[in-house]
């Protein structure tokens, strides 16, 4: 299993990862209404997820492995008064009591593994989550250009080393949709959806995920 390498949020710190993502509103509404408000944003970045909960009266824990995006995160929640509870740490060892939060958002940020770590992240999220509590997780698609860039390093059939750009040396894990019904055995999958985005600046690129909605038994 690879080490974990966070981030440099000096570098990537750009409007896209300052605005929420259009995934996560429909999840506001649907755990108020389950009485699950004890969220964990694994992976949280400089907080945009954690800040948007927050504002709808959650009960936020973020982590992350950047020391520069926690920094952030808490620079902005102080400055707006969002009372969130954030500290640096490694997603394949939470720093969290068993049966701590009733829902969690793992974001573009459990894929940042090798196949081991995934595994290893993926029974910490098991861990910490009440029984019946629901975790919303994106994975990277096969279908993503990175996969097959001739620039990056395959490790496995799933696993390559960026070379270039503000992730080089960050290991990114691409899943199939059996590949994720593997990972997932132990939760029941409520929701199950593939995206791909095209850029008109760059039209031979795709970036391409899968966004899974579970629940924990």
């Amino acid at each position: 299993m690879l080490q974990s390498k966070p981030w440099n949020w000096n570098v990537a710190d750009s409007e896209y990862w300052q605005t929420a993502a259009s995934e996560v509103f429909p999840l506001i509404n649907r755990w108020k209404k389950l009485n699950s408000t004890r969220l964990l944003d694994l992976g949280c970045g400089v907080g945009r997820h954690s800040f948007l909960f927050a504002s709808h009266g959650f009960n936020v824990s973020a982590l992350d492995l950047s020391p520069d995006g926690i920094q952030k995160l808490n620079e902005t929640a102080k400055a707006n008064n969002f009372q969130i509870t954030a500290q640096v740490g490694d997603m394949i060892a939470l720093p969290y009591a068993p049966d701590s939060f009733d829902c969690l958002i793992a974001y573009h940020t459990i894929y940042h593994q090798d196949d081991g770590g995934i595994k290893k992240v993926i029974s910490e999220i098991n861990r910490v989550l009440t029984p019946g509590a629901e975790a919303f997780i994106s994975f990277n698609s096969q279908a993503n250009s990175a996969f097959s860039d001739p620039q990056n390093t395959h490790l496995s059939k799933n696993t390559v080393i960026k070379n270039t750009g503000h992730e080089a040396g960050i290991p990114h894990y691409y899943a199939t949709k059996g590949d994720i019904d593997q990972l997932l055995t132990d939760f029941k999958i409520i929701e199950f959806s593939h995206k791909e985005e095209y850029y008109p600046d760059d039209p031979n690129y795709i970036s391409a995920h899968y966004f899974i909605l579970v629940k924990k038994p």
